[in-house]
């Protein structure tokens, strides 16, 4: 057996190369599960960027006006475009999947951050689109409600990646996105100003439960429906592991035979 010291006394761990052949392991395992959540994502991700972009033009050729948002101040004269998230947005989209299709090594090493940063100005573009420069598009504002559960599954789909790193980034999107509605409605809402008027002091604190109560599910149905996608996504990487290990076995067992043979020519000579 051997001595946990060396020649010259200092401790050695017996257990640290095993500890670096585990750790070695475990860090290829996340590398191939990071590598297969991209896969069965990125067909998603390619169509939704593409659809976003055509969605987002359209959107532009139906609603030449001005779409800002509400903290930001009006720009001198009639072109502000550089304020408006959606000009980036309706840019972001293409070049990304001009990346992704013709350098996918590439884009694949900073997928998240790409996924991060459509998250950002999506948010943002859909925050730009209830505001015309000088009041609310309450339509909008409906409409958007509406169908946020549908846009927040779409985004599961086609912008996901390991749920243990991504639930920042949906938290990070809940609070800006309590924060930009809260702003909204504190300059222009009617139902902050009748409550303001009724009882200035709790008027904030009605607002802000107002927010938590409507974003709340929302958050809690994005995790839900992630950690649902994601645990089908498991299932089938675990099963992936396992016909790859039984094919490795099978192919070791077929060469034993050989190398008997190949041994027993080996004495005879």
């Amino acid at each position: 057996m051997d001595s946990p010291t060396t020649s010259r006394g200092a401790f050695v761990d017996t257990h640290d190369s095993d500890r670096r052949f585990g750790a070695a392991v475990m860090n290829a395992r996340a590398k191939a599960y990071r590598l297969f959540i991209i896969e069965r994502a990125w067909y998603a991700h390619l169509y939704g960027l593409m659809l976003s972009s055509v969605a987002c033009a359209v959107a532009v050729a139906r609603n030449p006006g001005r779409m800002a948002l509400t903290f930001l101040p009006p720009p001198p004269g009639d072109s502000g475009w550089w304020v408006e998230p959606r000009w980036y947005f309706m840019s972001a989209c293409p070049c990304m999947f001009a990346c992704a299709v013709f350098s996918p090594g590439w884009y694949i090493d900073r997928y998240e951050r790409f996924c991060d940063l459509i998250t950002i100005l999506g948010m943002l573009t859909r925050h730009s689109a209830m505001f015309d420069g000088i009041d609310v598009r309450v339509d909008v504002v409906w409409l958007t409600s509406a169908l946020r559960p549908l846009f927040l599954f779409t985004s599961v789909l086609s912008l996901r990646y390991e749920l243990a790193k991504q639930w920042k980034m949906y938290a990070v999107r809940s609070v800006m996105d309590v924060s930009l509605n809260l702003h909204r409605e504190w300059r222009f809402g009617d139902a902050v100003a009748k409550a303001a008027a009724a009882s200035p002091t709790r008027a904030p604190v009605y607002a802000v439960a107002s927010e938590l109560a409507r974003n709340a599910p929302l958050l809690l149905l994005t995790l839900g429906a992630h950690w649902a996608v994601e645990r089908r996504d498991l299932a089938a990487f675990k099963a992936r592991v396992r016909a790859m290990r039984s094919m490795a076995d099978g192919s070791a067992e077929a060469l034993q035979p050989r190398e008997r043979r190949v041994r027993r020519v080996a004495g005879r000579d």
